[in-house]
Parts: C-alpha cells; sequence; structure tokens
C-alpha cells in the first residue's frame, strides 16, 4: 500500500510538473506572437507596394494598364497606360507622311493645345501620346501624389474627368481590389 502511494505520488508530482511546462510555453508562446502582431502590422503600413492591373480591352479596343504605387493606406503614385487604336483621319496622315513625321505633327499640334499645356505644366503629373505604330497610340499619364496639387489638378479642364479626389479618398488595397473585382488582373512583375 505504502509503495503505491509513493508510486501515485511520483506519478502526479510528474504530471504536475508537466502540466505545468505546457502552460508556461503556450502563455510565453502567446505573448510572442502577440506582441509580434503590432510589428507586423506595423511593417505593412511602412511597406511600399506597387501593383499592375491590366484592363480587359474595351468595346472601342482600348487596351488599359495601371501601376499603383501605395504606402499604407496612402496612395504614392499611379501609371495609367493607354493602347488605342486611330481614328480613321489619323490613319491617313500617318499613312501619307509616316510615323515619324506624324508624330512630329502630332507633338505640335498637342503643345499648341491650351488644355494640355495647362495640364502637362503640373508638377507631379507628366503625360506623353506617343504613334507607336500605323494603327494604334499610346498614351501615358503618370500621376506623382507625392507632389502633385490634387485641387490644382482637379480643376484643370485636361484633368477633370479623371475624379483625382474621388479617387484618393479610397484606400490603395480597396481600389485593386475594386478593379480585380471589376475585370481587371493583376500582372506579376
Amino acid at each position: 500500500m505504502k509503495r503505491s502511494l509513493i508510486l501515485l505520488t511520483i506519478i502526479l508530482t510528474v504530471l504536475a510538473g508537466c502540466g505545468q511546462k505546457k502552460e508556461t510555453k503556450s502563455k510565453t508562446s502567446k505573448q510572442s506572437i502577440d506582441s509580434t502582431l503590432p510589428v507586423i502590422a506595423n511593417a505593412e503600413k511602412e511597406t511600399v507596394v506597387t501593383k499592375t492591373l491590366s484592363f480587359p480591352k474595351t468595346a472601342e479596343g482600348v487596351q488599359q494598364t495601371q501601376t499603383i504605387t501605395y504606402k499604407g493606406d496612402q496612395f504614392l503614385s499611379l501609371t495609367i497606360e493607354q493602347i488605342m487604336p486611330m481614328k480613321e483621319e489619323m490613319k491617313k496622315v500617318v499613312a501619307e507622311v509616316g510615323v515619324a513625321e506624324a508624330q512630329k505633327l502630332l507633338e505640335k499640334s498637342l503643345s499648341e493645345d491650351e488644355k494640355f499645356t495647362q495640364a502637362k505644366s503640373l508638377e507631379g503629373f507628366s503625360t506623353s501620346l506617343e504613334i507607336i505604330n500605323e494603327q494604334e497610340l499610346k498614351r501615358i499619364h503618370t500621376f506623382d501624389f507625392q507632389v502633385l496639387d490634387v485641387n490644382k489638378a482637379a480643376n484643370t479642364e485636361y484633368l477633370k474627368n479623371m475624379k483625382l479626389k474621388e479617387f484618393l479618398k479610397m484606400k490603395p488595397k480597396e481600389y485593386v481590389e475594386d478593379q480585380i473585382a471589376s475585370g481587371a488582373t493583376e500582372v506579376n512583375q
């Protein structure tokens, strides 16, 4: 009987000791996870993220790609690249004078367009329009939101339809998710 009591006491002591260690380990592990969660969340807020989205070709034949760069909930930049078919009259000009000469004529015409030059003069905004072949144009708009005066840009005639103020009210991550839900696909870089 004494042997049984001694054996039972030893078993209980061992079990109590093991149980105590397991409890301590799980608390330490939980504390470790809890203390690293704010670090991970902070790192996500401080990480600069760039996403490139490709949109389906529109009925008008426009293929668009957007490159969005952001940090946390702040947009840093947006580049919109569009490849679009030329209008018939432009195709005729290109057929007559060639791509290089047509590009010069296009640039001259744009430099004389008051709305275009007003927008192009904004700090933090750049744009280009290039004839890439006998059938297509490539337009690129780049917005550097760290520099761009959004109120001024939103009031220019050339950029009015971009709705920049509404765009910047969205969180970048939500914007990307909305675009993907609407049919865009993320391009791996």
